[in-house]
């Protein structure tokens, strides 16, 4: 049966909408997410390399330190080492995120006491850089100086 002129514009539009679906459909695919490892890794490398030295561990917690040490007095205290997260529990909706942040806050909690070695409540610069120098030393598995992804991902899961 043929179509009456009137509705031939809006059969036009429909077959190109249905025809142009499948392209749609493959560009709003999202991007394939890197995995933690790769993610860490460019916050970490900044030059690039494909790994990160002790230098470069170093110089991303000397600035992480800086961001933690809220009253920028040299030292960082128990409330600005979990000041983030919990203002992140405090603005959760999610009760299954709350239950995941109050998890992160126990462990940030223990991390705090393993960091403050001298036990006064404060972390110093030299005590953090010292606590990454040694992390970044665990992480070397093979003592090459650099640490990979792979390297990350061992540790992670305990190899």
């Amino acid at each position: 049966m043929p179509f009456s002129r009137k509705a031939i514009p809006p059969v036009i539009l429909a077959a190109a909408v249905m025809m142009a679906t499948p392209v749609f459909a493959q560009t709003s695919d999202p991007a394939p997410r890197r995995d933690w490892a790769q993610y860490y890794l460019a916050r970490v490398d900044l030059d690039n390399k494909g790994y990160f030295t002790l230098e470069d561990a170093k110089r991303y917690a000397s600035a992480q330190f800086d961001r933690l040490d809220a009253n920028h007095d040299g030292v960082v205290d128990h409330d600005e080492f979990v000041a983030s997260l919990k203002n992140s529990i405090e603005r959760s909706n999610s009760s299954d995120r709350k239950v995941r942040l109050e998890r992160d806050l126990e462990r940030r909690e223990t991390l705090f006491h393993t960091l403050d070695q001298k036990g006064d409540g404060k972390i110093t610069r030299d005590e953090y850089l010292a606590a990454t120098a040694q992390h970044f030393n665990e992480l070397d598995a093979d003592k090459s100086g650099k640490i990979t992804p792979q390297e990350l991902r061992a540790a992670r899961h305990g190899l």
